[in-house]
Order: structure tokens, then sequence, then C-alpha cells
């Protein structure tokens, strides 16, 4: 397992047990494998204490055009639609509101492909 101190400090701690232990995972393990089961296309997160569901992926913006897009055509349609979305995500102690992909991760990759 990756020891990284950022990532751990962002970890609630608890006295009463470790929320990373398999045995939390086991029971959302066996509900999906069981006849009680009843959702279809959902991801689950389970962490300690905490199960959440990721809503289904959804379509933010859309182009359309009469013919087969081009390169050229494409890229201008797509200038300026946003690079990040705003995003709920499951961490420890529950959802947090962040854009995918964070800035840090648009600064790096605008590094690369410059």
């Amino acid at each position: 397992m990756l020891n990284s101190p950022a990532v751990a400090a962002l970890m609630p701690t608890s006295n009463d047990f470790d929320r990373h232990t398999p045995d939390h995972v086991a029971p959302l393990v066996a509900y999906l494998a069981s006849n009680l089961y009843r959702f279809t296309g959902r991801v689950f997160a389970i962490e300690g204490p905490d199960v959440a569901i990721y809503g289904p992926a959804a379509v933010v913006d859309e182009w359309k055009t009469e013919t087969q897009w081009t390169l050229s055509e494409l890229a201008r349609a797509l200038s300026d639609a946003s690079n990040q979305i705003s995003s709920r995500g499951f961490f420890p102690g529950g959802p947090v509101q962040h854009n995918v992909p964070s800035g840090r991760t648009l600064k790096s990759l605008g590094a690369v492909c410059d």
C-alpha cells in the first residue's frame, strides 16, 4: 500500500475501528452478489461506515453537423467547451465537491502538450 503523508492526513481516524480493512467492504460485496441486489448500471463506493452510489454519466454539451465532422470543424466546435466539470466525489467522511480534472492536472497536461 502506498504510504503518503498527504493522503494519510485526509483520512479520518477513529479509535473504534479501522475503516480501511477488507471486512468493511465484504458486506457490500455480499450484497452485490446476492439476490437482494436490485440495481443495474450503478457504481458503488464504500469506505468504513460510508456508502455511496454514483449517478449515471450525463450529456452536458452537444454539437450537431449535417455532414461528417472534419478535424478542424470538430476542433472549432469544441474550442469553447469547458475542460473541467464540477463533481461530487466520494472521499472519507462523505461526498466532496471538486473539479475534474483538477487545475493542477490541467497545468501538467499543458506543459506536456506545449
